[in-house]
């Protein structure tokens, strides 16, 4: 059963949900298990589509919701496991509700995988990032609880994200995130603090919130990121080559391994259809 918690909050999920029933959705549309998937990068859903046979299917949609509702919205299983892959809204912002929309219907561990922001060595292109922790002020992690702008991710998620990197010779770092939402304002001085705070990449303020949400709610949340821009550097669309493509795909391998690998330990509810 879907879940119907009386709330305290004026804006609620189940309100979304509400709306949704009223506009034709059944239970069996909007109930999910398991695993969701969220991402911004369309490699990312084509490898999950062949891993996980994919299909498009109805869930909430922007006009059901009063906020946020994802671009992109696929099913699939991959062994044994219920698999959603989500394209939502960029920012942590519309992130949240997702997140909260996810979880009142029925998904037990939250995945973001997609590009972040580098701070050079020692990461390179191709390589792949797991936060460990993410730092720094955002405008949603706070209302989740993260009121030190300093969040931890759940150790055995990003112990189970290192391991399956590994095993496929992925060259990968485990350390910090930070958050700015204002790429365009991000500074030398900048960098070098993120740099002594133990930060490897900055994003738009999603991991923290990814962690703050899914700690706040009771469910499993990790991050994966690859670098597509050395802050340094500066944008250089050149560098979203091969190997950036070949990374993004295998991201989604990685997710998937990392959730088995979670559920084999009994670490998050079963995934089980």
């Amino acid at each position: 059963m879907l879940q119907r918690t009386v709330s305290s909050y004026l804006v609620t999920p189940q309100q979304t949900l509400s709306a949704a029933r009223k506009a034709g959705l059944d239970e069996e549309q909007l109930q999910l298990s398991g695993l969701a998937i969220l991402t911004f990068s369309k490699a990312v859903v084509e490898r999950l589509a062949v891993l996980c046979a994919l299909e498009g299917e109805a869930w909430i949609s922007p006009s059901h919701h009063p906020y946020a509702a994802p671009h992109v919205f696929k099913r699939g299983m991959f062994q044994g496991m219920e698999v959603v892959a989500l394209v939502p809204p960029m920012g942590a912002s519309p992130l949240a509700c997702i997140l909260e929309d996810l979880v009142v219907c029925g998904v037990r561990a939250i995945f973001l995988a997609c590009a972040a922001w580098s701070l050079g060595t020692p990461v390179r292109f191709g390589d792949l990032i797991v936060p460990a922790f993410s730092v720094g002020p955002d405008g949603t992690s706070i209302h989740y609880g993260n009121h030190r702008e300093h969040i931890f991710a759940e150790r055995a998620v990003v112990d189970a994200l290192e391991a399956a990197c590994r095993e496929r010779g992925i060259v990968v770092h485990a350390g910090g995130n930070a958050s700015c939402e204002a790429l365009y304002r991000i500074s030398p001085q900048m960098v070098e603090q993120f740099r002594q705070q133990g930060c490897l990449c900055v994003d738009n303020g999603e991991a923290s919130t990814l962690f703050a949400v899914s700690q706040a709610l009771g469910v499993l949340g990790g991050v994966l990121f690859q670098p597509y821009i050395e802050l340094e550097r500066g944008w250089d669309p050149a560098r979203l080559d091969e190997r950036y493509r070949d990374a993004s795909q295998v991201q989604a391998e990685v997710v998937l391994d990392a959730a088995l690998r979670l559920k084999q330990h009994g670490l998050f509810g079963a995934l089980e259809k």
